[in-house]
């Protein structure tokens, strides 16, 4: 594995203090600070309502952080009080980091998008793993619970301002990148896990197993 330090050694003026960070981004105004909520309020929920992905960053015990995207129809994250929010977790690759990394460090940060909006939604709080039948069955898409739901409670919310989305052109169709020459999962997975298979034979293989169930 590269060496981190030397690396990063060789590019000048790496910032390594908050003086010097403040310096260079100047402070944020008051206003900003104090948008932070201990809990959601009625427009907090409104835009979890109609989120239809979100991305949840979890840290395990070396310190490692992990980012994980969860999508789903709107709604499909359950507000269950002010301060209490539950994610399900919908068939996957099996890894669950994020669940392993909860049993070890709870900590987790949360960012909601919606679909045309501009504006994101971020929380920070402490999770817990959750298995309760009447949770999951209200969860359920297609007759189809979760079989486990992430319980975040909420120690943090604010808004996000839009800069970074209008920048990205990410709900603007006519400005996306052309992504045609990229390779999808099938050619990434055989590269990179040096499966002795086509993509079009790796994919064939997985039909007939769960790996390609939605829900």
């Amino acid at each position: 594995m590269p060496d981190r330090d030397a690396s990063f050694a060789q590019f000048s003026d790496i910032v390594t203090s908050a003086e010097e960070l403040e310096r260079i981004c100047g402070q944020p105004m008051p206003q900003i600070i104090a948008k932070e909520l201990t809990a959601l309020d009625q427009m907090c929920r409104d835009f979890i309502a109609k989120s239809t992905f979100c991305l949840i960053a979890s840290a395990n015990p070396d310190g490692h952080l992990d980012i994980s995207p969860r999508g789903d129809p709107e709604g499909f994250v359950q507000v269950i009080s002010d301060n209490l929010i539950a994610i399900p977790d919908r068939p996957g690759n099996k890894r669950v980091d994020t669940f392993h990394n909860v049993l070890q460090d709870p900590r987790v940060s949360v960012i909601f998008f919606v679909p045309g909006k501009m504006e994101t939604l971020r929380l920070r709080g402490t999770a817990r793993i959750c298995a309760d039948p009447e949770l999951l069955n209200g969860m359920a898409v297609q007759n189809h619970p979760p079989k486990l739901a992430l319980l975040i409670h909420i120690d943090t919310a604010f808004a996000h301002c839009p800069k970074c989305v209008i920048r990205a052109n990410l709900w603007q169709p006519d400005n996306w990148p052309d992504a045609s020459g990229l390779p999808n999962m099938n050619a990434m997975m055989v590269k990179h896990a040096r499966i002795d298979k086509t993509p079009e034979e790796w994919f064939e293989s997985l039909k007939g197993t769960d790996e390609l169930d939605l829900y």
